[in-house]
């Protein structure tokens, strides 16, 4: 980071996001906001409602100073990968985040994709909101109720007029919304009426550059085994086909995805970071065919040189351009599934193209742009 000061320099910075349930890709930002974007702050402390700490790099837990009571109680509290049921306490959370004592920071990142944009610092303290999404479970209930069945789905539909209201009020307050992405920017307008920035998560591409002449062995699809991945139509799709595919994921559609493998597909439960690297590295093409806010995956099969295959839809449209870094879909059928893998299989790809594709969603380039857009809302020139 530069010398130079900047507008936080020795001063403490808030971070406030919604939860902490593992290590993905929200939290990866929360991380790379207090270690690279707040560098110069002299202190950086997070709020959340809820933290799973032992499925956190240790400097991120030991920056959360505060999470709620509530999600704490046994019966209620995660343990480890358990999910817990702190989830029932949705009703609590904007009030809770409301709540929040955000007095004396220089300034406040607001990380949502539910209700941590409910947070409400002091007057006068510069306030920029990173939103990954408005809050589905109020403004995409159809889609929401696809996740959730019975007494759940009837539950959020009922409740979801008085969630679009409160999030709708808490998204005046800050002082600048921030989209993940094109897709995302859309929604606040259309949800919010307030225009966006749009600043795309970072990802760590440097990592995934294979070495020259690496074998592009067969293609690969990364993620949770539910429904709206269509984890069972992208294995379908290769049933006779010339070509082999590695699938890594846990989710409730595994037992049925295993009941109905295609010899020529092989299902792996969630692997170690070197060994999705080497597969990321070795793949002839990456499927990812679900709508998505960005889709990290995506960025990340880029780096390593391996083509896309994608809905056109959300996220995707920032990162794969048809013909060029991939093939976009209109509509996944299994017709046109098959079609855009024999299309990417049989196409001689420039892995350089494809790599310096996904150098411009790199974490340089993401915090870069967070600092410019922090200094500008606290009323000063971006830093160096």
């Amino acid at each position: 980071m530069s010398s130079d000061p900047v507008p936080w320099s020795d001063r403490p910075v808030a971070i406030v996001h919604d939860w902490f349930q593992g290590y993905h890709g929200a939290e990866r930002v929360v991380e790379v906001m207090a270690d690279d974007v707040l560098a110069e702050a002299s202190q950086v402390d997070v709020f959340t409602f809820h933290a799973a700490r032992e499925l956190l790099p240790q400097r991120l837990a030991e920056r959360i100073v505060r999470e709620s009571k509530p999600s704490r109680l046994p019966g209620l509290r995660q343990v480890g990968h358990d999910p817990g049921r702190w989830r029932y306490l949705l009703p609590y959370m904007p009030r809770y985040f409301r709540s929040l004592d955000l007095s004396g920071y220089a300034a406040v990142l607001i990380s949502s994709h539910s209700v941590a944009i409910n947070a409400s610092p002091p007057a006068g303290t510069p306030t920029l909101c990173y939103c990954n999404t408005p809050m589905r479970y109020a403004w995409m209930v159809d889609t929401e109720r696809g996740r959730l069945s019975g007494v759940k789905g009837a539950a959020l539909q009922a409740f979801s007029g008085h969630l679009r209201k409160v999030d709708r009020a808490a998204a005046q307050r800050p002082d600048r919304l921030i989209g993940n992405s094109s897709a995302v920017r859309d929604r606040i307008r259309r949800f919010y009426a307030r225009d966006a920035d749009v600043v795309h998560p970072p990802v760590e591409v440097a990592e995934l550059r294979p070495p020259a002449q690496t074998p592009r062995r067969r293609f690969l699809w990364v993620g949770r085994l539910v429904p709206y991945k269509r984890p069972l139509q992208v294995a379908e799709a290769f049933r006779g086909l010339p070509h082999e595919l590695a699938m890594v994921g846990i989710g409730p559609q595994e037992e049925e995805l295993r009941a109905t493998l295609p010899p020529n597909v092989e299902l792996r439960n969630w692997i170690s970071r070197e060994e999705l690297v080497e597969l990321y590295r070795e793949a002839a093409g990456f499927l990812h065919v679900g709508e998505e806010d960005f889709g990290i995956t995506m960025v990340e099969a880029l780096a390593a040189g391996a083509p896309v295959i994608a809905l056109n839809a959300g996220g995707a449209r920032d990162i794969v351009r048809d013909g060029v870094d991939g093939v976009l879909l209109a509509d996944p059928t299994l017709e046109a599934l098959r079609a855009a893998i024999e299309r990417v299989g049989a196409a001689e790809w420039d892995r350089g193209a494809l790599q310096a594709r996904a150098a411009e969603f790199s974490r340089e380039r993401f915090v870069a742009r967070l600092r410019e857009l922090l200094a500008a809302t606290m009323g000063a020139p971006a830093p160096a």
